[in-house]
């Protein structure tokens, strides 16, 4: 069965204060990870960044001592990471998606225009199945270049 991701990114204004823990909470926002009261996420997502940074990955027990949230706390609130794609698990270990945060998200808009692209094929397919029935006959789009 394929894994299945949800990528929410909504628009936040930016941070006032450009310091890791405004941006982590920025950052958690902006996936629908949490809001500016909870701060396990961000807690969790500073943590993940600094360790990815050194090249290690972390465990739920690691996390549960360290920030001091009971431990199925931490597990839950990483399935949420993992669902949006920030996050990818290894045996026990978790990591960041990529090496750094900013290879991270470049990772996931590929991802995203990838799968934009399958959506946008299939989309036209659809639209001369819809062209042949009404007209019985198909037409060729030319596809647009966005980016």
């Amino acid at each position: 069965m394929a894994s299945i991701e949800r990528i929410v990114i909504k628009s936040i204004s930016k941070p006032q204060k450009e310091d890791i823990d405004h941006l982590s909470m920025w950052f958690c926002e902006v996936f629908d990870l949490g809001n500016r009261e909870d701060e396990i996420e961000p807690g969790i997502l500073k943590v993940m960044i600094i360790r990815s940074n050194s090249g290690k990955g972390v465990t739920s027990k690691e996390l549960n001592k360290e920030l001091d949230i009971p431990r199925s706390t931490v597990i839950y609130h990483l399935n949420r990471f993992i669902d949006v794609g920030l996050i990818i698990r290894k045996g026990r270990q978790y990591y960041l998606r990529s090496d750094d945060l900013a290879s991270t998200i470049e990772d996931i808009q590929a991802e995203m225009f990838r799968e934009f692209n399958r959506v946008i094929d299939f989309a036209q397919r659809m639209d001369n199945i819809l062209e042949v029935g009404i007209n019985g006959r198909g037409k060729e789009r030319k596809r647009r270049e966005k980016y």
